[in-house]
């Protein structure tokens, strides 16, 4: 009888420890996010002439293309990161729009990011088909450069739930909390781009963080 009550309690056990790693998925979709970008390399800027850019990326396209799937995990890697974080702000006695906006953040980066990444993914796949049309690559390559607006939106919306149930609850570290507040108003700034590197790095260090230092709930989640 003994043996049959500890299987369950031993599968409970590896079911929460795997919770309590979720946050490690902050560490990974940086450093792929990352590996992506250097991948790549510098974009063509958006008034670039169409000669120029079908050049670039007919030149780079192997590259591109393993830099967009690269990407695409990376996305995949962040939605199970913004779980984790609305998982930890849920604990806490909170309106429920705060980890509500922290899930709506998450969901709308990842769509962002997921988007970015199928359009290079695109692009390295057709940049040196001969049958492309330049004015569809001119488009391609608009997408790209201009799709960043939606993902700052939602890291806005994510970073400024995570630095309010950090200061109001303390769900989170307080220095993980404050850094998250002009990161996440940063982003649709027109450094954008480089508040964004931050979040990269924001996020690694706050998967480590709720990783050693896991969450203890005031209260029983909502249903």
């Amino acid at each position: 009888m003994e043996n049959v009550t500890a299987q369950p309690l031993d599968q409970n056990a590896r079911i929460e420890q795997l919770g309590q790693a979720l946050p490690l998925t902050g560490v990974a979709f940086a450093a792929l996010t990352l590996a992506g970008f250097l991948l790549m390399g510098k974009n063509p800027e958006p008034d670039t002439p169409i000669a120029t850019v079908k050049n670039y990326w007919s030149t780079h396209h192997s590259h591109v293309l393993t830099a967009g799937t690269i990407l695409a995990y990376g996305a995949v890697l962040f939605a199970i990161f913004t779980l984790a974080v609305w998982a930890r702000i849920r604990r806490e006695a909170l309106h429920p729009a705060v980890a509500g906006g922290a899930l709506l953040g998450g969901a709308v980066t990842t769509a962002g990011l997921l988007a970015s990444a199928g359009t290079y993914y695109t692009l390295g796949d057709i940049a040196n088909a001969p049958t492309t049309l330049p004015a569809a690559l001119q488009a391609l390559h608009l997408s790209g450069t201009e799709l960043s607006l939606p993902i700052a939106g939602g890291v806005e919306l994510l970073l400024l739930a995570v630095a309010v149930a950090g200061l109001a609850r303390r769900a989170f570290p307080r220095w993980l909390a404050w850094t998250a507040l002009p990161i996440g108003i940063l982003q649709l700034t027109p450094i954008g781009f480089q508040a964004f590197l931050l979040f990269m790095l924001w996020t690694a260090a706050a998967g480590i963080a709720m990783t050693v230092r896991p969450a203890t709930p005031t209260r029983p989640p909502r249903n």
